[in-house]
């Protein structure tokens, strides 16, 4: 979107000013939805104003979607359309509302709450067609995450030895506020670390954590 592209906006009543979302968004140059990130929550909340549930490619585009091109289009939201400008307002009015800066991090807003702490959570949701999707919604009056990733896996296979692969249980292996579980594998997402899976003897055995135990 074109820096200061709009500027004074008329929506559901009230007139928004918008030319400083423009800015941040331009600034967003990664498109990438990591906890540092600047410029992602501003987006998500102005493309979930602007889908308001319809199919993607029924949007204002300025290239359609066709078929011989599925990768490409559609693409270029037409900054000329009311409905463009409109869902922008709509993000920018809402965020002001919520006492939101538009140049948020993502770790400021989107979190969940163990124990206390408030745990940022990167990623986003899937109408965007982020592979990490995350959906953040109310409990008990503040923002956290009601739905998204749960149990993922990496796995690479190699030309000689076993399987290497990662997992992680997004909102951790205990419900028991009392458990060490109940929030490790939470952090370890924040932190963007994996657990080790491990295959073989070898690898079992290399484990830092393993205890034996024989049964007779």
């Amino acid at each position: 979107m074109p820096e200061h592209a709009f500027g004074t906006v008329l929506v559901d009543g009230n007139l928004v000013n918008v030319s400083e979302a423009c800015p941040i968004l331009a600034a967003w140059k990664s498109h990438a939805y990591t906890s540092d990130s600047q410029g992602s929550w501003l987006f998500a909340d102005y493309w979930s104003y602007l889908l308001g549930g319809q199919a993607v490619e029924k949007l204002p585009w300025r290239v359609p979607f066709d078929p011989k091109d599925p990768v490409h289009t559609p693409n270029s939201p037409d900054p000329g359309s009311s409905a463009v400008r409109d869902a922008l307002a709509r993000a920018v009015f809402a965020l002001r509302k919520a006492g939101i800066p538009l140049d948020a991090r993502l770790s400021d807003v989107q979190k969940v709450e163990r124990d206390g702490e408030q745990i940022p959570i990167h990623g986003s949701i899937g109408e965007l067609g982020v592979l990490n999707v995350i959906t953040p919604g109310q409990v008990d009056g503040r923002t956290d995450v009601v739905f998204g990733s749960s149990f993922i896996q990496e796995l690479r296979f190699t030309a000689d030895g076993p399987p290497q692969t990662s997992s992680l249980l997004t909102y951790s292996q205990s419900a028991d506020p009392t458990s060490p579980h109940h929030a490790d594998q939470t952090r370890l997402l924040a932190a963007g670390q994996w657990v080790t899976e491990r295959f073989t003897e070898e690898q079992s055995a290399s484990s830092p954590h393993l205890e034996v135990e024989v049964l007779n």
